[in-house]
């Protein structure tokens, strides 16, 4: 459907495609992925005409359709959400205007016409309506609701005006355009960084073809083939993501395989020139060397930045048992409630997701939490020794952008942190000269990243985390979840990434309808019922929803935090009495192994009276 024919393109002296050639086929689904910066924004400008290739050539085939969701600048009219979203049917719509039109003109009994005229209009009203019936004109609003619904949106907010939403849902109303326009490829550029899991799980269903980038989830459980762009190269992997991690290994061991031996071989030629440099006789042999050394084509080693860079949040002081307790917190925007009497706690070392629609309040709840804004109603309690950090995306905006990366870190870090300062730069990423660079130059992943490395110098026991896998590749989300999993403090995880939560996390609450929902249990378990709430399972869910689980039956929410929390005190009163049995038992063996060594003593049988009651004492000793 489209080639690439030897692309190259370069930017000045930096290099983004070198010699590329590649075939898009009909029915191919591709992941494309690379870290941050390394052109993959730009190779879907190229196959979009947006920007032209330096050397080589794209060829199209006729009937290639294609549809582009960038990142960011979405631009609108003044539309509504639906004629925005409908506006994918131009075609039909125009029909329909045209056919209200006639149809106008001709119940209007004003206008007066000679027969002739008239049943023109009659013929063209009846030519008009075939045609609408060959394309069913009936879908548009079916079809457009449909897939509005799909992305989240209510029937309610059809008729509000597209500039009265913020930037990521008029992401959504893009995307449901552009599905409605049903090109023959589909150019997505981060899709899911702006959708909740319903949406994701929702568009996953949906989508047919496509080119997509970092969600590895999405990539693993959609894709056929990946596209891996690094240094200009784009190298191609038949199978999803698993597949190419796997494969990505293999090729990597066969490289340094082929590295070492080509190495080894050039130091027996380079021992052989040194050896018979000087001899007349062997002249022609040295030289025919020193030309095949200079010919040969150096392998390199593989890149593996993911087993390179490693590091670790730095912990405080262990906190008190509980470390956040929210009771009866309610909020409201211009008199809108967001969520009320929301109770919740997390205990010391526990791991939480915090997940729900867009616009159910998570971000809201998260910076209540964090004491960057007041609720309207109930309290948030922090325990003892807790010290917590707070990361959210506009952390990122924050940035001094006339600092090098160098110096924004080191305004933050402690003298004692001085020196491994550049070592957490490394871990996100940022290497060699990369450091000297101004903030103002990062894309918005990089920024991400470097608010992220800033976190690192701050001792803490918890962490807030609002979506902190949003713009950042999947390399860099790798480093972050190890990161985690070696950290000995809390977490809340405001996040719609599954690849990142599974694994890391071991309770879900989920903000619906106002209300917390617990999940206790594995992020692929909650995972399971959100999916078979959408694909209406009814053996595992109600109509309205996911049923509840064992955990969540038992009452209201209120009913539930008490519950919870005077299971919390009952344990941690059983957890002291155990540890003062264990306290005794082991004064006792200590005791006992005395007084076994004392019975062993043959000189206290020359006091028959003291021998007595050791003895009495060992039999009674438990």
């Amino acid at each position: 459907m489209i080639r690439l024919n030897n692309v190259s393109l370069a930017f000045g002296s930096r290099t983004i495609f070198d010699n590329v050639s590649l075939h898009i086929r009909r029915n191919d689904r591709i992941g494309l992925i690379g870290p941050n910066g390394t052109g993959k924004s730009t190779l879907f400008k190229l196959i979009c005409r947006l920007t032209e290739p330096g050397e080589g050539d794209l060829v199209f085939a006729k009937d290639a359709s294609i549809g582009y969701l960038p990142q960011e600048g979405f631009v609108f009219k003044k539309k509504t959400i639906f004629a925005e979203a409908s506006s994918a049917f131009d075609d039909i719509l125009s029909l329909k205007n045209q056919i209200d039109k006639i149809h106008t003109q001709l119940e209007n009994p004003s206008l007066s016409m000679q027969e002739e005229d008239h049943q023109l209009l009659l013929d063209q009203y009846a030519h008009l309506q075939h045609q609408l019936e060959v394309v069913n004109g009936a879908k548009v609003d079916k079809e457009t609701g449909k897939v509005l619904k799909g992305m989240g949106f209510k029937e309610s907010d059809f008729e509000k005006n597209i500039d009265t939403f913020s930037g990521g849902w008029q992401m959504r109303v893009a995307l449901s355009r552009l599905l409605l326009q049903d090109p023959n490829l589909l150019l997505l550029d981060e899709p899911t960084n702006h959708l909740d899991i319903d949406s994701i799980l929702w568009l996953e269903d949906y989508l047919k073809e496509y080119i997509i980038s970092h969600d590895r989830t999405f990539l693993d459980r959609n894709i056929t083939k990946v596209w891996e762009l690094e240094k200009g190269k784009i190298y191609e992997y038949h199978g999803n993501y698993s597949f190419y991690e796997a494969e990505k290994e293999k090729r990597a061991e066969m490289q340094t395989a082929r590295y070492v031996n080509q190495q080894k071989k050039i130091k027996e030629v380079e021992r052989f020139i040194e050896r018979f440099r000087a001899k007349n006789t062997k002249a022609s042999q040295v030289q025919s060397r020193i030309h095949m050394l200079e010919k040969m084509e150096k392998e390199e080693l593989p890149e593996n930045t993911t087993e390179q860079v490693k590091f670790k949040f730095r912990t405080s002081k262990q906190s008190g048992v509980t470390v956040l307790d929210v009771k009866d917190v309610s909020h409201e925007y211009d008199g809108r409630l967001i969520f009320h009497d929301i109770c919740l706690s997390i205990e010391r070392g526990e791991r939480v997701a915090l997940v729900g629609q867009n616009g159910s309040g998570k971000s809201t709840l998260s910076r209540i939490i964090a004491g960057l804004e007041r609720p309207h109603s109930g309290a948030i309690k922090m325990g003892h020794n807790v010290l917590f950090d707070y990361f959210a995306q506009e952390h990122a905006e924050k940035l001094n952008s006339s600092n090098t990366l160098l110096q924004e870190v080191e305004s933050v870090a402690p003298f004692s942190m001085i020196p491994q300062v550049r070592h957490i730069l490394g871990a996100f990423l940022f290497s060699g000269d990369d450091v000297f660079k101004t903030v103002s130059v990062l894309s918005g992943g990089e920024k991400s990243r470097l608010s992220l490395a800033k976190m690192l110098l701050k001792p803490t026991n918890f962490l807030i985390l609002d979506e902190p896998t949003n713009h950042i590749d999947i390399t860099t989300k790798k480093i972050l979840k190890n990161a985690l999993l070696e950290y000995s403090g809390s977490l809340l995880i405001v996040s719609h990434d599954r690849a990142f939560l599974d694994g890391l996390v071991s309770k879900v609450y989920e903000l619906r309808n106002g209300n917390i929902h617990v999940h206790l249990g594995s992020f692929g378990d909650f995972l399971e019922k959100k999916a078979a709430a959408l694909h209406g399972d009814t053996s595992e869910v109600k109509a309205n929803g996911p049923s509840p689980s064992k955990q969540e039956s038992g009452g209201s929410q209120k009913q539930q935090y008490l519950l919870k929390k005077e299971l919390n005190a009952r344990k941690r009163k059983l957890t002291k009495e155990i540890q003062t049995i264990e306290e005794k038992i082991a004064l006792l063996e200590t005791q006992k192994k005395e007084l076994d060594s004392i019975l062993l003593d043959p000189t206290l049988y020359n006091n028959k009276e003291k021998s007595i009651e050791i003895s009495k004492q060992h039999k009674w000793n438990p």
